[in-house]
């Protein structure tokens, strides 16, 4: 009998289910997320979140009370610390399973291997075995799953890469209302769009922000849309090197977009996120000390209105048009 084990369709997930997916695959088990982000799972979320914690990491505490109250008795749940040597992911990253398992207690088994591309590579495989063995797995059965899971996200990075939306490149997204972001030139306008992939990707999270754009007849252009040595090249153009990951992508990705002469950039961030305090900032005094680019910043929380969303994107979206026109 297959096992299996749920994922909270939150954070890291956008980034690396493909991998897990079919890593977990490679050994006989069965990883299945949780549905799409609804209202019903962020009033679970914020419902159990202490004071101070951010948008995103709500969502996930909603999509984990979701697995548990829907039978799942083991939950994957790994602990990013570093994805890429001499850098490091948000330090709510690092504790998120320490805090989940305080909130939940006993109600589920997680599953909780560190990730940490700054220790040798040694201690990174060792973590991967772990795994495996969790399942019976033998250290060969392993490394065979472990290349499955990369050949998997590799084929996802380049499907983002040549501007398809992740619900057309996922097998357990199952939300067929999310946008393809199909890069064919047949949109009048082209905004790029910064962030991290956790709001970008999740539709109900931004409030449906690419739908809303591309009905603007707006064509988006997304930071995994970008190739990584161009993003790379232009990271090192900064003084001082950005050590969170997601934020040097997002430093690289806005330079690049200076100099693909895009019209408008729109970053959307979450409210009391740490990271993206600094690098909000930074990417706003570039914007307004190199180049006439207008920017749009977008602060989301639970507490934020359709409504407004709506009215600053038109507003946007026509002061571009009229500065084109001009």
């Amino acid at each position: 009998m297959t096992s299996v084990v749920g994922m909270p369709r939150a954070l890291a997930y956008h980034d690396y289910f493909p991998f897990w997916e079919a890593f977990f695959d490679g050994f006989g088990v069965r990883l299945t997320a949780s549905p799409p982000t609804n209202k019903a799972l962020v009033h679970e979320g914020v419902r159990r979140a202490v004071d101070g914690t951010c948008f995103p990491v709500k969502i996930l505490l909603g999509h984990v009370h979701w697995l548990i109250e829907n039978g799942y008795t083991t939950i994957f749940l790994p602990r990013f610390v570093s994805v890429a040597p001499k850098e490091y992911i948000c330090p709510k990253f690092m504790g998120l399973p320490d805090m989940v398992q305080a909130t939940f207690g006993t109600k589920a088994k997680f599953l909780v291997p560190t990730i940490d591309l700054n220790l040798p590579k040694k201690c990174f495989y060792e973590q991967i075995q772990t795994l495996g063995s969790e399942f019976g797995c033998s250290p060969k059965q392993t490394k065979l799953a472990f290349r499955q899971g990369l050949e998997a996200l590799r084929d996802y990075r380049d499907a983002l890469l040549k501007g398809r939306w992740p619900a057309n490149s996922n097998s357990q997204n199952a939300d067929n209302n999310q946008p393809t972001l199909e890069v064919e030139g047949k949109k009048s306008l082209k905004v790029g769009l910064l962030g991290h992939s956790y709001l970008i990707y999740d539709d109900f999270a931004n409030m449906h922000i690419v739908n809303k754009l591309q009905n603007m007849e707006v064509e988006v252009m997304t930071v995994d849309m970008l190739p990584d040595e161009r993003i790379d090249a232009q990271s090192l153009a900064w003084p001082k090197r950005m050590f969170w990951t997601s934020g040097r992508r997002i430093l690289g990705a806005a330079r690049e977009y200076v100099e693909m002469r895009i019209p408008g950039i729109i970053y959307v961030t979450a409210f009391a996120c740490g990271t993206d305090s600094l690098t909000a900032e930074l990417v706003e005094r570039t914007l307004r000390r190199e180049s006439p680019i207008p920017q749009l910043i977008l602060n989301l929380d639970e507490h934020t209105g359709e409504a407004g969303i709506v009215t600053r994107l038109e507003a946007f979206v026509d002061m571009l048009r009229w500065r084109i026109n001009r």
